[in-house]
């Protein structure tokens, strides 16, 4: 079992650049890998997501690179604007009748404008793209040993939950049966009395009390119960993705105590009800945790 909750955060240097890699995830119905990344690394974005989708199944992941150092920088001189500019130059002496200097123009030539460019180099050199996978692959796997470490401990905290419902139902079971006799001396009394009365028919009378007994009986509901609560500890003691099916088994928990609740004619039988939507609330809540 695996929680969808982790951090991983990992550092890298290169020659000239430094790399820090952070990986947090949080819970998510789907998979949904976000990327936070400097321009320089969008090409990598696809393997990253690939890596992603094979270590986890589910959550909301964010990834967050940040490259600091120094960049390499590509010049590039625009011959045809620097004749221009010349051209110009040597059109407003003439005009102003002064004498052209070829030598201060050269040295104002570089701070014109469009004559050269400056350009960071857009790929990394080979060295750094090791250097960022190396560093998002140790992030994403500690990352992931946290999502295990924190599912563990999730697993011990459900296991936990579901001892303490089976002992409610087995609360809920016991008293059933003393509820259930106590009513029927209560209807086996009152049939009794009605045959006294020659306004009652009593066998229609009769035909009621029995739909109310059946009416008012959780025998199914019990059963139905137990069954879910054995899926659920299996669930939680195996190997695998189940959070999506452990969060059904929970609703369907959930729908059979509430029909006990809505069943129950009994104080101390209510307090039983009311305890278990307690603890199936909070296993509700622990599922929506696990991958």
């Amino acid at each position: 079992m695996k929680s969808m909750t982790g951090y991983g955060a990992v550092e890298k240097r290169t020659a000239q650049t430094e790399i820090s890699v952070i990986v947090k995830t949080v819970n998510g119905r789907f998979l949904e890998p976000r990327f936070h990344l400097p321009k320089e690394y969008f090409f990598l974005e696809t393997q990253l997501k690939r890596e992603v989708s094979e270590k986890f199944a589910r959550g909301t992941v964010d990834v967050f690179i940040h490259r600091r150092g120094s960049a390499d920088l590509k010049v590039k001189f625009n011959q045809k604007n620097a004749k221009r500019w010349v051209e110009a130059h040597r059109e407003l002496a003439r005009s102003l009748n002064i004498s052209f200097d070829a030598n201060l123009l050269l040295e104002r030539l570089s701070s014109l404008p469009q004559v050269f460019e400056l350009r960071e180099a857009n790929e990394p050199k080979p060295d750094e793209k090791r250097a960022v996978l190396q560093a998002f692959r140790a992030a994403l796997k500690r990352c992931h040993e946290e999502r295990v470490r924190e599912g563990k401990s999730l697993q011990n905290h459900l296991l936990r939950i579901l001892h303490d419902l089976q002992a409610v139902v087995a609360k809920i079971e016991k008293l059933r049966a003393i509820v259930q006799e106590e009513l029927e001396v209560k209807l086996r009394d009152r049939l009794e009395r009605t045959k006294k009365d020659s306004s009652v028919d009593p066998a229609r009378f009769a035909q009621e009390l029995v739909f109310y007994l059946d009416k008012s009986d959780v025998t199914e509901e019990l059963v139905r119960l137990k069954e879910h609560l054995q899926m659920c500890a299996k669930h939680v003691r195996v190997v695998g993705v189940h959070g999506k099916k452990l969060d059904f088994y929970g609703q369907e928990l959930l729908r059979e105590v509430n029909t006990i609740g809505s069943k129950a004619n009994h104080a101390q039988l209510t307090e039983f009800v009311v305890e278990g939507k307690g603890l199936i609330e909070a296993f509700k809540e622990q599922v929506q945790n696990i991958e």
